[in-house]
């Protein structure tokens, strides 16, 4: 999706124009194929400034991540202090899930990257790093303080949900992506099946799930087929 780029005035303006610039070109070029050049002319910044401002087009693209990771972690903050009583999970699912819809306009980009990232291991653990802190927001935010060894652990075990579901949702061209969070529910509750075999909720993992849900999870691990 192209950007509408105003004329930008300080240099924390151009720079974001840049990102947004190289963000849009990503939808239809390869990363390695995208020059300051072209960046610079279609955010409308001076060729010899942009890349003391951008550094690379790598790093411009990781920006523009991290500013739509930030728009999306806001926007589920406000859905889920507006939600009420709901579990942790649930506000976790709502924050992934969101996270899936602020990117639905760009699967091409993330098509991109992950073709990228195939060939450039320092840009998959960039976008590896950049998931993490998303995630480990949308963990705190939920009210899982995501801390010590076992709170990495639940860290790594939502990105996993994310990273399994993310294969449904690149196919997933329903309006209220309805796949995806299935997907996620499923997931999830599996996650946190093992959570519970692993004993990674200190004592808390009633906070995690509802009653029903928690019913459910018991009676998979006791041996009842609930799929």
């Amino acid at each position: 999706m192209l950007q509408d780029f105003a004329s930008p005035h300080s240099n924390d303006e151009k720079r974001a124009a840049l990102a947004d610039a190289a963000w849009a070109l990503l939808a239809t070029h390869d990363i390695d194929k995208i020059g300051f050049d072209m960046v610079a002319d279609m955010a409308g910044i001076e060729h010899g400034l942009t890349g003391a401002l951008g550094g690379s087009v790598q790093r411009l693209v990781l920006a523009k991540m991290a500013a739509l990771d930030h728009q999306s972690v806001m926007e589920s903050f406000d859905d889920i202090e507006d939600a009420g009583e709901v579990s942790v999970r649930e506000k976790i699912i709502e924050g992934l899930l969101h996270r899936f819809e602020t990117y639905a306009p760009y699967r091409a980009q993330i098509d991109q990257l992950n073709r990228s990232a195939c060939r450039h291991p320092e840009l998959a653990l960039r976008l590896l790093d950049g998931l993490e802190a998303v995630v480990r927001r949308i963990m705190v935010m939920a009210g899982d303080s995501a801390q010590g060894l076992k709170g990495m652990l639940r860290v790594k075990g939502v990105i996993a949900v994310f990273l399994a579901t993310a294969r449904v949702w690149m196919k997933d061209d329903s309006p209220d992506l309805a796949a995806t969070m299935k997907m996620l529910d499923q997931r999830m509750v599996k996650a946190e099946e093992w959570g519970v075999s692993l004993r990674l909720f200190n004592g808390k993992h009633g906070d995690y799930a509802d009653q029903d849900h928690h019913d459910d999870t018991s009676a998979g691990r006791y041996g009842v087929d609930n799929d």
